[in-house]
């Protein structure tokens, strides 16, 4: 019933001998299936939930701890929230054990652990344990062509993913790059308020001085300002060479009056 995906029948069915089996530690395994079938995320958190309790009482059974490991990683994998460490560790450490258990010879335990794996977004190695699943997978199996198109659907959906993370990181680092050209800005109007208010000041003091005084105080003010720009123009500059001479050309205009006297 559950590889024809008759879901209903399945429901019905272990509801109808839950009395007679409802003690026995594998029972909590059809009923994790039967809230995996519902297909909603409430009901693979209930999945995982039942998963755990028959792998807490038969942790030597390599089927029921890899079925903690493939409902959590379709519940991780479906929620709207990022999956935390923890629980990628817990079903990683569910997927080891499995493939451990029985030698790494169950194909669909390596698909199991390269879900896990996309969820770190270790791709490569995702890519690596699904390659082993498909080798695995015995071609004489009844389930041979279902597995196979799983085994498909999985690696499409690691190169999906891999491509959000890629679009994410650029869109991270262009929000980053868009940030600090905003602070440059605000910090170049300030800048120039700055510059406004200097020239201002500066021409008003000139125009009350002798002309010897005011040119002095105007070539002054001049070299001021381009170490300034020179010293702002050190945050986005290609070459520093440009940025020292003009430091040095502002230095020479402050210096060059003093040291030759007016």
């Amino acid at each position: 019933m559950r590889r024809e995906e008759r879901h209903s029948e399945y429901e019905h069915t272990v509801v109808r001998h839950a009395k007679q089996f409802q003690k026995e530690p594998y029972f909590p395994t059809f009923l994790a299936i039967i809230e995996r079938n519902r297909g909603d995320v409430a009901s693979l958190r209930k999945a995982v939930e039942y998963s755990r309790r028959a792998a807490g009482d038969m942790p030597d059974a390599a089927g029921v701890v890899h079925q903690v490991a493939a409902f959590m990683a379709e519940y991780l994998e479906r929620r709207a929230e990022p999956p935390t460490i923890n629980e990628v560790e817990e079903a990683e450490r569910c997927a080891d054990a499995a493939i451990t258990s029985t030698n790494g010879r169950i194909a669909h335990y390596h698909e199991t652990k390269a879900r896990i794996l996309t969820l770190r977004h270790e791709f490569d190695s995702a890519r690596i344990s699904l390659t082993q699943a498909i080798e695995l997978e015995p071609r004489q199996s009844r389930d041979y062509h279902r597995r196979l198109m799983q085994y498909h659907t999985t690696r499409m959906r690691i190169d999906m993913v891999e491509q959000q993370a890629r679009c994410h990181e650029m869109q991270e680092s262009n929000k980053r790059e868009l940030t600090e050209f905003k602070n440059q800005q605000l910090q170049l109007l300030g800048l120039l308020a700055a510059v406004v208010a200097l020239i201002a000041a500066g021409a008003n003091i000139a125009s009350q001085s002798k002309p010897s005084d005011g040119v002095l105080l105007i070539e002054v003010m001049a070299g001021a300002v381009v170490i300034v720009f020179s010293a702002f123009s050190l945050m986005a500059a290609r070459s520093l060479w440009r940025v020292l001479v003009s430091f040095a050309a502002g230095l020479a205009l402050i210096l060059i009056p003093h040291i030759f006297g007016r």
